[in-house]
């Protein structure tokens, strides 16, 4: 019998949370076989979920030597994108564990075109002139 990923609890918890969703959110998955299962299973499982949870979540998996993955620039299994055609938010990796808040919470943010930042935060970032390229990384250990 296959494991099952997300939980009724979770699911509950992520329907709640998709609540909060305005617009529709595209979601694509990228993978390649052979290469990183475990991670691309999870990420593959994860999202999967998602659109039953609420009409406000459409997911498409691709694979990496895909046209679609070329033009997108992914060269990394699995990568998941949120919005590609409007914002640049790119997650290499599968979005479990502590990452799962944080991937909700963009999914959130692109849903509804608010974000999550204190009012000083947001006063340093209207102080930029240029054009920035932020990465976040993080580590399960």
């Amino acid at each position: 019998m296959e494991k099952e990923l997300i939980n009724e609890d979770i699911r509950n918890s992520l329907r709640e949370a998709f609540k909060q969703l305005k617009d529709t959110v595209l979601i694509e998955v990228y993978t390649q076989a052979g290469m990183n299962e475990p991670f691309n299973e999870a990420a593959v499982g994860l999202l999967k979920v998602m659109p039953e949870l609420t009409d406000k979540i459409k997911v498409d998996f691709y694979r990496l030597k895909d046209d679609h993955a070329k033009k997108r620039g992914i060269d990394r299994s699995p990568t998941v994108l949120i919005a590609p055609d409007r914002y640049n938010i790119r997650y290499t990796g599968a979005p479990a564990g502590e990452e799962a808040g944080s991937f909700v919470l963009s999914v959130i943010m692109a849903s509804t075109g608010k974000t999550f930042i204190s009012d000083d935060s947001r006063k340093r970032l209207e102080r930029l002139t240029e054009k920035r390229h932020v990465r976040i990384f993080v580590s399960p250990t």
